[in-house]
């Protein structure tokens, strides 16, 4: 319903006004309607970019500055899904699992662990095709987000 339909109706079972087409109440409510409109426009916009689950465009941008670089070269359910990920707490979970929503937060898709429990270390085997800046930083995530007592091997195919 729009804001003038909104208005009229409600202005009209109160029973003091008779509002047709041509009057100049009508024609003011108009006028307020116009302004209404946009303004509840721009609120649904606003309210749809503050989620994750339904943002589109700079609130998927805004999210991702905040958290490092804009990642333009990936459609927006990927963005949306990455940045769920990455805005999870871990959780003090130190599991393969969890170490995957790191990887995957960060789009990658084709990678393994080796895990050496003894010598508190573990091995990420990333196999997905990626470029010197986009290495750097899955390195800097990796060594930001894994625990500090693992000593962490990270192999890049080529």
């Amino acid at each position: 319903m729009s804001s003038y339909d909104s208005m009229k109706e409600k202005l009209n079972s109160v029973g003091i006004y008779s509002i047709d087409e041509s009057s100049n109440i009508s024609k003011e409510l108009t006028a307020c309607a116009e302004g209404l409109d946009s303004l509840f426009e721009n609120l649904d916009a606003m309210t749809k970019e503050y989620f994750i689950e339904t943002a589109e465009d700079y609130g998927i941008v805004r999210r991702e500055k905040f958290l490092g670089k804009e990642k333009t070269e990936y459609s927006a359910e990927k963005r949306r899904e990455m940045l769920e990920l990455q805005e999870q707490n871990m959780g003090g979970k130190c599991t393969p699992d969890a170490f995957s929503d790191i990887l995957r937060s960060c789009g990658l898709t084709d990678f393994s662990f080796t895990e050496q429990p003894t010598d508190y270390k573990l091995t990420v085997n990333i196999n997905d095709t990626l470029s010197q800046e986009q290495k750097k930083i899955v390195t800097e995530r990796i060594n930001l987000e894994f625990p500090l007592h693992l000593t962490i091997e990270i192999n890049f195919s080529e």
